[in-house]
């Protein structure tokens, strides 16, 4: 087999979708095409050819300007595990990433080459799955005035958006939140001037809850409400450890924990106000 090195990394574009849902099935993942999607528009996707076809790993960089980038989606082909590929990747991703913060988040298996390349655990990612049951209250309403109403997000709304997201993560993410209108079955805010903003996304039957930023608890329970109104189906919420409070409503409300992952950073801290972030878009990309 040919040895395959960082020069041999290329960038992968919609035209490679059937080769990762591929290598995603080696690895026992759900193919996830419409988050592959997401990631084609607001990400840099990077992938290495098998020379028996097909290919043999990928990874995702996902840079918010110059000084803060995420890692996401490591997938290494089972036939090609344990020989540095996933490594070699990463590094790939990191030189790219520049002098950047990057963060990730990474399951007990890959968590020992993140700390052997520079990262440390700050937090834990834990994803609650189930029915919601139908609110005993409207569900399109806080628990507030009137003028708190949640509604979908106008084009009016856009400033106002993208000052609370560049607030909370401390840098610019214009992308995702211009994208989150096409990508998003539900994009719900409230308060005007906007307070908050939640969206919510298919995936394999279940409406993903992501992202979710809120100044508080009443905010952030409020937005699912909203954003689950009207879906049979099972949903899924990614709460970060720093919500408790959250994680116990979500347990009140009958949904059921999965395996925890680390929220991993290297090179600094992570800025913005962090506080008011219940739940990612994608744990891929923050």
């Amino acid at each position: 087999m040919a040895p395959m090195t960082a020069e041999a990394v290329r960038s992968l574009t919609p035209a490679d979708l059937p080769a990762i849902v591929e290598l995603a099935a080696d690895r026992g993942w759900p193919p996830e095409e419409s988050k592959w999607r997401l990631m084609f528009a607001v990400s840099e996707p990077f992938g290495v050819d098998d020379p028996a076809g097909g290919l043999a790993g990928a990874v995702v960089l996902t840079r918010y300007g110059p000084d803060l980038a995420a890692i996401g989606m490591m997938m290494v082909a089972t036939r090609h595990g344990r020989k540095g590929l996933g490594a070699r990747l990463l590094q790939y991703a990191l030189a790219r990433a520049g002098d950047a913060v990057v963060y990730l988040t990474a399951t007990d298996y890959g968590r020992p080459l993140y700390e052997r390349l520079g990262f440390r655990a700050i937090d834990n990612s834990v994803p609650y799955r189930g029915s919601l049951p139908a609110s005993p209250l409207p569900a399109s309403r806080l628990t507030a005035p009137a003028a708190e109403l949640l509604r979908p997000v106008g084009a009016a709304d856009a400033a106002d958006l993208h000052a609370i997201d560049t607030a909370v993560f401390g840098a610019d993410r214009g992308r995702v939140l211009g994208t989150l209108p096409e990508f998003a079955d539900a994009f719900l805010t409230f308060g005007r001037p906007a307070r908050g903003y939640g969206a919510a996304w298919a995936k394999d039957g279940t409406r993903v809850i992501g992202p979710l930023v809120a100044p508080d608890l009443g905010g952030a329970t409020a937005l699912i409400a909203g954003l689950a109104e009207g879906w049979s189906g099972p949903v899924r919420i990614d709460v970060l450890g720093r919500h408790p409070d959250l994680a116990a409503w979500a347990q009140s409300r009958g949904l059921t924990a999965g395996e925890e992952t680390a929220l991993m950073v290297r090179g600094g801290h992570l800025p913005g106000d962090r506080a008011r972030l219940y739940c990612p878009v994608t744990v891929a990309i923050g």
